[in-house]
């Protein structure tokens, strides 16, 4: 799964520093995959198939690089807001253990943040202290809409 992607973070790890993990019953479902092709998928497809869509996200910021203006300082990648919802969306339709557990471990666990361009956030309107972000941004709609980060939403 993109986000899970542990790069060689500005030349400070090394290959065998690379963290990968991938789920139990699928290929795709962790950081890298393991299947042989696009359309090889795990046991657990239903989750497996999220996953390799996720993957496949056309719009990232890898650890370390800089993008429309934003420099992921995070040692993972991070995807655009729209890849995101359509993983959470994705895994929550399944309604299997698997896509639960990946689901938990991505939003919950790793609790990354993705991108958009939207109206300039001026503050967190709705925050979830247990889980330590925002779930509701309050928008300057007065201003001109620009990149920024977005925490993901809790699973």
């Amino acid at each position: 799964v993109n986000g899970w992607k542990v790069a060689r973070w500005r030349g400070k790890l090394s290959n065998e520093a690379r963290i990968d993990l991938i789920f139990p019953g699928t290929k795709w479902c962790g950081s890298g995959n393991i299947a042989s092709n696009f359309t090889d998928l795990g046991t657990s497809s239903a989750a497996d198939s999220c996953c390799r869509e996720h993957d496949n996200c056309p719009d990232i910021i890898e650890a370390g690089q800089t993008k429309y203006n934003l420099t992921n300082n995070s040692f993972y990648t991070k995807l655009i807001c729209k890849c995101d919802e359509e993983f959470y969306k994705c895994l929550k339709k399944n309604n299997d253990y698997t896509s639960y557990e990946v689901g938990l471990v991505y939003f919950d666990v790793l609790g990354t943040q993705c991108y958009k361009k939207d109206y300039p956030i001026v503050k967190c309107r709705k925050s979830n202290k247990v889980m330590k972000r925002c779930e509701d941004y309050e928008l300057n709609e007065s201003l001109e809409k620009k990149w920024q980060w977005f925490d993901v939403p809790v699973y």
